[in-house]
């Protein structure tokens, strides 16, 4: 079988159907530079499956306040989004939970025992296969290549997403920034790393760009509590769909069952299923049900998810 994308989705996929031999395709020259988000996971589900020890934490979550719960969570949303909703996770107080931390070294673990065809484009065949494809190419991308005959609007929204280390740091915690005074809309810890997400930011190459994600950065340390100057290996990448708008249920699902019985093409991830809520402790149920479709032989037997 082959799997389409070397990013988390493919890579999990990879490993979980490994006994299908898979042959993994990512047009990149190495691993996408796209996992610049929180390797924290709600369960232990991933490292469970790849058999990788993930650490257990407490972290504590909560919300910068500007003005209300409801002002905050619209405005968290417009941030986000560019739209109006109420549907944000923006909460009163702080909540404590656990959560299960990756090991820095988590992606080049999970790509070693795979076989992976580097700086090749995988060509979408044009005509039904017997061979199952996993693709984990978002959907306004994989509808233009198969010429999906149906027109979908789609919203997204890019973001720049800053890391750096913090001196004498332990500790794991997410801060929610609906302030538009900030450009910054989530500020996370993860043991000593510091990640700044920033959504739609202005100028994504310009020479002021080191200047700004140095601004953005001691802000988000100030609302931290401690001083900037704790940090150190600062870096910044970019995100072409940092967050996702939903689409019409029935239309994401017409196209995805479309892909599987025209061209066995199974979607798993979040952007190429266009889910916006999906976490990647989610993809462990997904990518065995797509190996039970397979098993089936049946590609229509898609229609039941």
């Amino acid at each position: 079988m082959k799997i389409v994308g070397a990013g988390l989705a493919g890579l999990l996929a990879g490993r979980m159907l490994s006994f299908r031999n898979p042959l993994v395709f990512e047009r990149q020259t190495g691993l996408p530079n796209n996992h610049s988000a929180v390797l924290r996971f709600r369960t232990s589900a991933v490292g469970d499956v790849l058999n990788i020890p993930f650490k257990e934490v407490t972290m504590i979550k909560t919300h910068h306040p500007w003005k209300n719960a409801v002002a905050d969570s619209m405005a968290y949303s417009f941030k986000n989004t560019g739209t109006l909703r109420s549907d944000r996770s923006i909460i009163a107080g702080a909540t404590v939970a656990t959560r299960w931390i990756a090991p820095p070294n988590l992606i080049p673990r999970m790509a070693q025992a795979l076989t992976i065809c580097y700086g090749e484009p995988f060509e979408f065949p044009k005509l039904r296969t017997s061979e199952p494809i996993i693709s984990t190419v978002p959907m306004p991308v994989l509808m233009q290549e198969l010429g999906y005959p149906f027109p979908v609007s789609f919203d997204h929204t890019p973001g720049l997403n800053i890391r750096a280390t913090i001196v004498d740091c332990d500790a794991y915690i997410s801060l929610l920034v609906p302030d538009p005074k900030y450009p910054f809309a989530r500020i996370s810890i993860t043991g000593d790393e510091l990640i700044v997400e920033i959504p739609s930011p202005t100028d994504w190459d310009g020479p002021s760009m080191a200047e700004f994600v140095s601004k953005c950065s001691y802000e988000a340390c100030e609302l931290l509590g401690f001083n900037g100057n704790k940090l150190f290996n600062i870096s910044w990448s970019k995100q072409t769909y940092a967050k996702i708008n939903p689409i019409d249920d029935a239309m994401r699902k017409q196209f995805m069952f479309w892909a599987t019985d025209n061209f066995n093409i199974f979607s798993l991830g979040r952007f190429a299923t266009w889910r916006p809520g999906l976490l990647l402790d989610d993809l462990v149920n997904d990518v065995r049900q797509i190996s039970r479709w397979i098993d089936q032989g049946s590609y229509s037997i898609a229609r039941a998810r």
